[in-house]
């Protein structure tokens, strides 16, 4: 359950959780209206990091899948258990605005399909992809992007 900031309390769905110098975070998903091209509407999901206050557990439900990122000694975070993973988030084209590739840490963004660090790199190095920033995917995929000889280049993610 996620509390709004108008003091409204709705379900939501958690995708994951890190551990902070600051404490714990839940990154949650519920579904809003998004417009749609042919003036229609569609529910699309709407996900956030939250902090304990704003997130409560919902009782009898168990957490055990939700991926877990707990600070390492250096102040980073890892997953909890496993080698790390990621997906590929196709943005379309739209008017004005030409589609793009977003690369996530697993739990991130629903995706049907799962790479490991090498097809990761590589659907990074495509043109217009970028490593998302709100997962870790770019401190975790962005250092080894650029060969030392290679200028970064970060493409403009549609909106």
């Amino acid at each position: 359950m996620v509390a709004l900031p108008a003091g409204q309390e709705i379900r939501a769905r958690l995708h994951a959780r890190r551990q902070t110098k600051a404490g714990w975070q839940y990154q949650v998903g519920f579904l809003i209206w998004q417009d749609t091209a042919d003036g229609g509407v569609e529910p699309v999901e709407h996900r956030a990091w939250v902090s304990p206050t704003q997130a409560r557990p919902v009782p009898g439900t168990s957490y055990d899948h939700v991926p877990t990122h707990r600070a390492s000694q250096t102040g980073s975070t890892a997953p909890r258990t496993g080698q790390q993973a990621w997906t590929v988030q196709h943005l379309p084209h739209r008017p004005g605005h030409p589609g793009a590739t977003l690369i996530h840490v697993v739990g991130c963004t629903p995706s049907a399909q799962t790479l490991d660090r090498d097809q990761a790199l590589t659907a990074l190095h495509q043109p217009r992809a970028a490593a998302c920033r709100e997962c870790g995917a770019a401190g975790s995929l962005t250092d080894h992007k650029e060969s030392p000889d290679q200028e970064a280049q970060t493409p403009t993610v549609p909106g």
